[in-house]
């Protein structure tokens, strides 16, 4: 019988297991088909194997473990790497998966009966358990997203739902204490399930619940469960009722999944849960049922409308400001974003709730994310906005509403850390001739209260102002009327913006007010190495928690330039980059969304962003020299090393993935919003 072109088996083989279904040998063949089918890497010991098989063991004097196999012995085999261990090679298992189903053996009868081995007795090998657990629930990424179940239930499925429902209530009856089979199933109910799925559904939410009640991800889906219902209800009643069930529901996530600590915390007394990253579903949970309820009752011209957004505006207004930070500050991986929709539908409903426009926010990660706007790479564009990048006029407008908020709020330090952060942001795209020194002295006034305990922002901006100017560039002055026009040394104009160029003085007189410029007392001296250490552990205060496990999205580099103008935006970067992509791309084929971002992926994962020649000639390279010694040890997945700022040494962080070594290398520094960082780069 041939299986494919390369492939055959021998007649006697088919027949075999057409008169030995229930055989234990067949039962062998298929389990581990099955397994090595869908499993990477997975196998079965030999004592699992001679456990199926029966006796007599080879060990008392049975027949050798390939004979007790035959027919099948060409294709069970033991691992070069570890004897113990017996397999199928992957493609003949997924081959004989296929063949066994065409006799009669199916996949959810060979799962059901795994279960109900003796291999799945009262102490089954833990890594048996993985294995099935990664059978029945793993989902891979694909181009569009994460799979709705795992590759087995969507193949058993396809054909019947009725066993895909019927393979997870045994794994759910079977693995008492696990959760996330009853999950699954739920899962399966709501989304495979059509309009009679949905009360199963909430039904096998809630076991899981039970099962693991401190877990987020696990009451996610109940909350999920409700959304769903909400979208396709019609009536009002029936509207009110499930938007009340998933607010309900997603405050419940929300709730756990603030309690849940990291894995690094997993030994500590008084933890409850564990989870590698911070599950932010349910604060999207409820901005995604606050947009749809809020659409609902607007298309029905319904008075509940305005008492919906009396009650729920200041919540939304708080979703929208975690999430402004929290995407702003860090993203998945270097290389990955949220999904387009993430970003759209968080935006719609702050407009929807506030009539305010997120691209038109001033807070810290507003401003921040100000000069990204219009850019191929920015959220905003990604969530299918029309973006255009801000003019001139808008900067300027930007400038002189941060500065006349902080003078009518002076002892509001965020009033300060968003008038510095716009000096220093707007300076990436004009030309300003606020005082570095005057900027210096609105920070000073907060440096004695609350010392060590501000925002990583407060420290970010004082680490920017006060980080020590390279000797070979002039350090910037007091900018006076006569020095702006005769001289322009203390600015720096960001030579590839074709834009026009704003000058805008700082002058009193010029802004109608008659308070005096603010000035560093002479005897101030500045410790970088305690503010880099005040910003760390900031950062673990505010941020570690959320953020713990993605990405930390660079914010600035250190430049070329002189003052203000040598912290350059990371969108600047992202520009050039992008424009080396298009020039690239012109006369090609495929000039997709999806190949663009691909190449500007790949010239950050190989670091060639760095050997472009407008970026090698923005930014300022710096000295580094390696920490570790055996007083300070270095921590795990962090390593630390000297940059030579001033004539003092500051320990910073090294970008994780780079090469170890420190010789015949070029290094680039860096803030995130934990601190400063520094780049590693292939000296050519």
């Amino acid at each position: 019988m041939e299986l494919t072109p390369n492939i055959s088996v021998d007649i006697d083989f088919v027949e075999y297991l057409t008169q030995n279904p229930n055989a234990a040998n067949t039962q062998l063949l298929s389990f581990l088909a099955l397994l090595n089918a869908y499993v990477p890497d997975s196998y079965l010991l030999m004592s699992e194997c001679q456990q199926i098989l029966g006796p007599p063991d080879p060990i008392h004097r049975g027949p050798p473990f390939e004979e007790r196999v035959e027919p099948f012995a060409f294709l069970i085999k033991r691992s070069l790497l570890n004897p113990d261990h017996v397999c199928i090679e992957p493609r003949l298992a997924q081959i004989f998966v296929a063949l066994l189903a065409a006799l009669g053996i199916s996949k959810t009868a060979i799962v059901k009966k795994l279960m109900f081995s003796s291999l799945c007795g009262d102490r089954p090998q833990p890594h048996l358990l993985q294995f099935i657990k990664y059978l029945l629930t793993k989902r891979k990424w694909g181009e569009k997203g994460r799979e709705k179940f795992s590759r087995l239930i969507e193949d058993i499925s396809t054909t019947s739902f009725y066993n895909a429902v019927s393979v997870l209530k045994t794994a759910s009856n079977k693995f008492k204490q696990s959760s996330i089979y009853p999950q699954t199933l739920s899962r399966l109910y709501y989304i495979r399930g059509g309009a009679g799925g949905y009360e199963k559904a909430e039904e096998w939410a809630k076991r899981a619940i039970e099962r693991n009640e401190n877990n987020s991800y696990v009451a996610d889906t109940l909350g999920q469960i409700y959304k769903n219902l909400l979208m396709k209800a019609r009536q009002l009643p029936d509207i009110q009722q499930m938007a009340d069930k998933a607010f309900t529901a997603f405050k419940d996530v929300e709730r756990k999944a603030d309690q849940e600590e990291g894995p690094e915390l997993r030994d500590m007394e008084g933890t409850v849960s564990i989870s590698d990253s911070f599950n932010n579903r349910g604060l999207f949970g409820f901005v995604a049922v606050a947009m749809t309820v809020f659409e609902k009752l607007r298309a029905r011209r319904s008075p509940l409308l305005q008492v919906h957004i009396q009650n729920l505006t200041m919540e939304v207004r708080a979703k929208f400001d975690f999430f402004e930070r929290y995407l702003t500050y860090s993203k998945p991986t270097m290389t990955s974003a949220e999904p387009d929709y993430f970003w759209k539908f968080i935006a719609k409903c702050y407009e929807m709730y506030t009539t305010a426009k997120a691209a038109e926010s001033r807070s810290f990660p507003g401003l921040l994310e100000g000069l990204s706007q219009g850019h191929f790479t920015s959220k905003g564009r990604r969530a299918g906005f029309k973006e255009a990048r801000k003019t001139a006029s808008d900067l300027e407008e930007i400038h002189e509403d941060s500065m006349t908020f902080y003078e009518a709020n002076p002892d509001d330090v965020q009033a300060a850390e968003c008038y510095v952060l716009a000096n220093i942001t707007l300076s990436n795209r004009i030309q300003l001739y606020t005082s570095v020194n005057q900027l210096q002295a609105v920070m000073h006034r907060f440096f004695f209260a609350g010392v060590g305990r501000r925002s990583p922002e407060f420290y970010l901006m004082a680490l920017l102002l006060f980080w020590p100017q390279e000797e070979s560039q002039d350090m910037e002055q007091p900018a006076t009327e006569a020095e702006s026009s005769e001289d322009d040394d203390s600015a720096t104009e960001d030579e590839s913006s074709e834009e026009e160029t704003l000058e805008v003085e700082n002058s009193d007189e010029e802004q109608g007010t008659s308070r005096a410029p603010e000035q560093l007392p002479l005897d101030f001296m500045f410790d970088l190495q305690q503010y880099v250490t005040f910003m760390e552990k900031s950062f673990e205060r505010s941020d570690a928690k959320y953020l713990r496990g993605r990405y930390l999205s660079p914010l600035f580099f250190l430049g070329k330039g002189s003052g203000l103008n040598r912290w350059i935006h990371k969108s600047r970067l992202d520009e050039v980059v992008g424009s080396e992509v298009d020039a690239e791309l012109a006369g090609e084929q495929d000039t997709s969304n999806k190949e663009k971002w691909k190449r500007i992926n790949a010239k950050w994962t190989t670091g060639d962003v760095w050997r472009i020649p407008e970026i090698e000639d923005m930014l300022l390279p710096v000295r580094v020299e390696p920490c570790h010694t055996p007083m300070r040890p270095q921590v795990p997945d962090e390593e630390k090393v000297f940059v030579c700022a001033g004539g003092r040494k500051i320990t910073v962080t090294k970008e994780a993935g780079r090469h170890s070594a420190v010789s015949a290398m070029l290094f680039y520094l860096g803030f995130n919003i934990k601190g400063p960082f520094v780049f590693q780069v292939s000296a050519q």
